[in-house]
């Protein structure tokens, strides 16, 4: 096999395992992506909420916080259950506002808002 055939195969076989990872994440540009379906979350209710208690740490959508790490594409990295308990119960620096500013319900929808971003 010559050397410029290999590097053809090779750059054909790079590109397609490049753009089948790319195909199992949604892009997520401009608003929320799609609500993730969890029962009874109210995705408009956690963006309030998320604006109200999580935005000043972590940043707009998500991203460019001052104190809180990156959010955006956080389906990819934990499940809604995963954020959930992260919410519920986090570890310091990150302020617990559950059960004293948050409750049960604004747990679940901030929990869902975040993993639409």
């Amino acid at each position: 096999m010559s050397v410029r055939v290999f590097a053809a195969f090779f750059t054909v076989t790079i590109a397609l395992a490049a753009m089948s990872g790319c195909a199992r994440h949604p892009a997520s540009k401009g608003a929320p992506g799609p609500a993730p379906s969890i029962t009874g979350a109210d995705v408009s209710r956690g963006r309030t909420l998320y604006e109200r208690e999580c935005m000043a740490c972590h940043g707009q959508r998500g991203i460019d916080g001052p104190i809180g790490p990156a959010l955006k594409d956080e389906r990819a990295r934990k499940s809604f259950e995963q954020v959930r308990a992260i919410v519920s119960d986090p570890q310091p620096p990150m302020p617990k506002l559950y059960p004293a500013r948050l409750t049960r319900a604004d747990v679940r929808d901030v929990s869902a808002y975040v993993e639409t971003l």
